[in-house]
């Protein structure tokens, strides 16, 4: 008799409707734990499949734990792991904040609850035809090369297209001075190691990027917050705290800033530039929103061409999370430095991913999908805007484009009493002070336009008066 039944017309393959139907049975215990598994040759008969696929369906089942091979006695089942129940409130993190409060809301919502202020785009945003070519592409070009470790400074194929890519926004950067990283977390963490030391201090953006207040807090290092204004960094802050406590680093965002949204104004990036040579700091410039802006805006390493300015771009925000590809520009010397720290700590980055980047972008889907998802998110921008203005919000700012806005209510001091209320009504609304190096409370809110017209954020917002 056929234990399960398998079919030619399901998108998943036969050995993956064998892996899992036989995995349900075993974790329902309809296969008791010690019984003796039908044979390969018996199985393959009764389902009418190969005897290969069952072999490969089985080898499966004993990796992931529910079956065991006995040599010359066949397979068994073992056993069903058991995992510890978790049950959090919808504010299970207020006793707990961290600045690793929203990406533990982020990539782990065990409550169910939907993130309205996540960095995530919905997944139906998301082309994923895109990854789909680009890995076929790749698996059509593999070489004897990808059984080995890839060059520590980077697929060069994809530096030579950054290098281009780069000149396009008029930083001109040979590719000896580009290192690419496992997304622009590594990039940032290898800048820090690299840069400053423990006791230390730099300056931030206020509000800014909760996870590089997570490495600071981790390496020891005082951050030292520079107020965010709608066109760029509070200069007389930056300033007076350069004069006071001689940081050897600023890092800023200068575009499509996050939470904000606001993009830094020429002018503005120019004299952020001479009072780093004035008081002999460097500027870590991160882009990792680049492709969400399509209108022409000088980045700070744009005037420096990098000779005081380390520049940091990723894919991870557009093409996919998954495929962990950052990458760094900056002088020779320091990309030289930067290398040999990143081969100490993880020898090199993954030229799989590498290479399906590489493909993403020169194949002409990515270009198309970018510029159908910057319409979309224009549209969501604008309709979010208003919608929020027309309730009594105030806006920080109008983005450029990019997802996010940030926004306050008059009525409330602190985000906090707002983001209770969200999670009452199913929603997580990040509170601004996850934002904030030091967590001060603000009444200033992140919301991801591509969230704007769900139903129970709507209603939620109407209800705060």
């Amino acid at each position: 008799m056929a234990l399960i039944r398998l079919s030619s017309d399901l998108k998943i393959t036969l050995v993956e409707q064998i892996t899992e139907g036989l995995s349900r049975l075993i974790e329902q215990g309809t296969l008791r734990p010690g019984a003796r598994m039908t044979s390969i040759r018996v199985f393959a008969k009764q389902h009418e499949v190969s005897a290969h696929t069952v072999t490969e369906a089985f080898e499966r089942l004993v990796a992931l734990g529910h079956l065991e091979s006995r040599p010359r006695s066949g397979f068994f089942i073992k056993r069903p792991r058991r995992t510890a129940s978790l049950e959090p409130a919808h504010n299970s993190f207020a006793k707990a904040f961290d600045h690793l409060w929203q990406l533990r809301a982020h990539l782990a919502n065990e409550d169910g609850l939907l993130n309205v202020s996540s960095g995530r785009l919905p997944a139906q945003w998301l082309d994923s035809e895109i990854l789909r070519v680009s890995l076929k592409s790749a698996a059509t070009r593999l070489d004897s090369d990808l059984m080995q470790y890839g060059d520590p400074y980077g697929y060069l194929p994809l530096r030579n297209l950054l290098q281009a890519r780069l000149s396009d926004l008029g930083i001109h950067t040979p590719p000896s001075q580009l290192l690419m990283t496992d997304g622009a977390t590594q990039a940032v963490d290898l800048i820090l190691r690299y840069l400053v030391r423990p006791g230390e201090a730099v300056l931030v953006d206020d509000p800014g990027y909760f996870n590089l207040f997570s490495n600071l807090q981790l390496q020891g290092i005082e951050a030292l917050p520079v107020a965010r204004t709608a066109e760029g960094p509070d200069l007389a802050r930056v300033e007076a705290m350069a004069r006071v406590h001689r940081p050897k680093v600023m890092f800023t965002q200068s575009v499509l800033h996050t939470p904000t949204g606001s993009t830094i104004a020429p002018g503005h990036a120019h004299r952020l530039l001479r009072l780093a040579e004035q008081y002999g700091f460097q500027i870590v410039e991160n882009d990792t929103y680049a492709d969400f802006l399509d209108v022409p805006v000088a980045r700070i390493a744009t005037l420096d061409q990098l000779q005081r300015v380390i520049y940091v771009g990723s894919f991870s925000k557009t093409l996919s999370a998954a495929a962990r590809v950052g990458f760094v520009a900056a002088s020779d010397s320091v990309i030289h430095d930067l290398c040999s720290l990143k081969m100490i700590t993880g020898i090199t980055s993954s030229q799989l991913n590498e290479r399906l980047v590489f493909h993403a972008l020169t194949e002409g889907h990515y270009r198309r999908a970018i510029e159908r998802l910057r319409a979309r998110l224009a549209e969501r921008m604008a309709a979010t805007e208003a919608l929020l203005e027309g309730l009594g919000f105030e806006l920080f700012c109008r983005p450029l484009g990019g997802k996010f806005v940030w926004a306050r209510h008059p009525n409330y001091a602190s985000s906090d009493e707002i983001w209770d209320r969200a999670g009452a009504a199913g929603l997580v609304l990040a509170p601004g002070k996850v934002f904030r190096s030091g967590l001060a409370e603000t009444p200033w809110f992140r919301l991801n336009v591509c969230y704007g017209e769900e139903p129970a954020l709507v209603d939620f917002l109407k209800s705060i008066k």
